[in-house]
């Protein structure tokens, strides 16, 4: 739907059922008749009650921050994910951020929040501690009941429950923006309304240049106005109070010019640029990759990384592919497409990523690529560490620096089998029937313990002839066994793909 009618037709949600249309139009224009079902008025009356359903509301989880600790995030669960998606669409089209807002901002990023800043003498950052939280429903409620909103107050008490959730804090109940949520963003922007520009008039007076990107806010002149007792300062504090924010005075720095300054993660001494710290992670895991190998690679992010993060250990993680092409077009965002640095980069991460062999197939609906296969020998020598086995638990791990990370195991494996492979040495016959596999599932890696692919073959069929393979990848390459990404889909031709690969592999 375009801005406009989306715009038009805001004006005339006057009840939840108007709502619920609304927002079940705009889901069917993204994805299409076909794939999206209707909003019902009970699903949004549902889960616009905070205190009621919270509990089934949001699933947390924490992430490690880059400068140390963690940081708690609180995602929607599938429900009220879908009508947050929606509800952040019709948001986007009725408000229009101010030009002092950087961040969650359509057309805007870090890049030009840094440019505000080149060639300023002095950069003064501040950060807002708890920015979500710090934030509660009535601020909410409020803030769509004004222009560009114009939300009555029923819609506007509805739509601030969808977007809030119930915490406890000292003993007392409180509901706030959730920091995960895809409508956050945009809310804090708008609420955020009259801070920018009561801290624009206070850059203004004083001479000085002024952006926020989100909770970052960022000063910078040729002069020096930042005395601990200075009016700038007692000014910023006392604006920033009667906005019911509190500064995070950890974070406070101002950078001097002669010294690297940095605007959100964006180096801007000289000209913008990223840190060395980042273009040298970059050739760093390029060069293990080149040198040792992409489990190598594998093996360095995560180590440096995720070691210590609880929820990459149940999943898996990251896929490496990804992690670098998404460093190297931050890099081109920031530095420029015609950067030799990063064309040179690019151009090492293409030839390595042409270089990787999958195997793919589908299996029970789900897309899986085995990307390398192992002995539990083999393992142990490019690893490091040795598989562990506790049959009791029916799981398995390796322990790679001080953690224990998980490796899914087969369903075809019994709990008799998992005893014997317990006890057994690495290199026992009883192993030599099994192997190790890193595998890939919607761009998630994990390490899988199966039977190997000969004896699995050996079991189902043994009738292949070498003459019949041209017929066998023949019928495979019949576009009514792929889908739109060439893969493989039903189970017929997957069966026939494992045992060709299993007659190929003995």
């Amino acid at each position: 739907m375009e801005r406009s009618e989306i715009h038009y037709q805001a004006s005339g949600v006057k009840t939840t059922l108007d709502l619920a249309q609304l927002l079940s139009e705009i889901k069917e224009d993204a994805l299409g008749i076909i794939k999206a079902r209707a909003f019902q008025e009970k699903q949004i009356t549902y889960y616009c009650n905070p205190k009621r359903t919270d509990r089934k509301r949001y699933i947390n989880f924490t992430i490690p921050k880059k400068s140390g600790g963690e940081r708690t995030i609180s995602a929607p669960v599938r429900g009220l994910k879908s009508i947050l998606f929606s509800l952040n669409t019709l948001l986007q089209a009725l408000y229009e951020p101010s030009k002092y807002a950087m961040g969650f901002t359509q057309g805007r990023s870090v890049v030009d929040n840094a440019k505000i800043h080149i060639g300023q003498r002095y950069i003064y950052n501040i950060d807002l501690k708890d920015f979500f939280p710090s934030i509660d429903k009535s601020r909410v409620w409020k803030r769509l009941t004004l222009p560009p909103f114009n939300f009555n107050s029923d819609i506007a008490h509805t739509i601030a429950g969808l977007c809030t959730m119930r915490i406890v804090e000292d003993g007392k109940e409180r509901f706030v923006l959730p920091q995960g949520a895809p409508t956050s963003p945009i809310l804090t922007n708008a609420i955020c309304d009259t801070l920018d520009r009561r801290l624009g008039a206070v850059a203004k007076r004083f001479g000085l240049r002024y952006s926020r990107y989100a909770d970052d806010i960022t000063f910078s002149s040729m002069h020096y106005v930042y005395g601990k007792d200075s009016e700038f300062i007692k000014e910023l504090h006392r604006v920033i109070k009667s906005q019911n924010f509190t500064i995070n005075e950890s974070k406070t720095r101002l950078q001097s010019l002669g010294y690297r300054q940095e605007v959100t993660g964006v180096i801007i001494s000289d000209k913008i640029n990223v840190a060395k710290r980042y273009t040298r992670e970059i050739k760093t895991l390029l060069h293990i990759w080149d040198r040792y190998g992409y489990m190598a690679a594998c093996e360095s992010y995560t180590k440096s990384h995720h070691v210590k993060n609880d929820n990459f250990k149940r999943v898996g993680y990251p896929k490496l592919e990804s992690v670098i092409a998404g460093k190297l077009q931050y890099m081109k965002m920031v530095k420029g497409a015609e950067d030799a640095v990063y064309q040179t980069l690019q151009t090492k991460f293409s030839t390595l990523v042409k270089g990787i062999k999958k195997i793919e197939f589908t299996i029970g609906g789900r897309d899986i690529a085995y990307l390398q296969t192992m002995t539990r020998e083999q393992f142990r020598k490019e690893k490091l560490a040795d598989i562990t086995i506790d049959a009791t638990n029916k799981v398995a791990y390796y322990e790679f620096g001080d953690q224990k990370h998980n490796i899914v195991i087969s369903r075809s494996i019994s709990e008799d089998i998992l005893s014997q492979l317990a006890t057994s040495p690495a290199n026992d016959e009883c192993w030599n029937k099994y192997r190790i596999s890193l595998c890939e599932n919607n761009n998630v890696q994990f390490y899988l313990l199966h039977k190997c692919f000969k004896e699995r073959k050996f079991r189902v069929r043994t009738d292949i002839k070498l003459e019949d393979i041209d017929n066998i990848f023949t019928y495979l390459d019949s576009p009514n066994n792929r889908n739109e990404n060439n893969k493989i889909t039903d189970k017929k031709s997957s069966n026939i793909f494992e045992r060709v690969i299993g007659w190929l592999r003995r």
